[in-house]
């Protein structure tokens, strides 16, 4: 994922993050283009989001951390774990959102306008 293909941290960034920061983690792609989809695809009764693989990257942790004991210990991810998401950018390059996802943007977010107007 280009957006997450940093190699390392950013030494300004870390000089303000590391004091907040528990942990770390590197994923592989997979977890970043399932994220993707399912934030396009989600469950009945949940609106779409369009989030490039950057912004999914909690999510795709989150996946991760589903795959690998591990990471759920290092993590506390039991079932009284409370997780806050947060969404940095859509879909910051739209050929590369559409293989993905396998529509632009527009058709995903239409589906939240169509739910909308069958909300009442």
């Amino acid at each position: 994922m280009a957006g997450l293909a940093c190699g390392e941290v950013s030494e300004l960034a870390w000089q303000i993050l590391h004091g907040g920061a528990a942990a770390a983690i590197a994923i592989e792609d997979k977890y970043a283009i399932e994220a993707v989809r399912l934030l396009a695809n989600p469950s009945a009764g949940d609106a779409p989001i369009v989030a490039g693989e950057t912004g999914g990257s909690g999510l795709a942790a989150l996946l991760a951390a589903r795959d690998d004991a591990d990471i759920r210990q290092t993590l506390a991810l039991d079932r009284n774990a409370r997780v806050l998401l947060l969404g940095s950018e859509g879909d910051t390059d739209p050929a590369i959102y559409r293989e993905l996802v396998g529509r632009p943007a527009a058709q995903v977010l239409a589906r939240v306008t169509a739910n909308r107007g069958n909300a009442g």
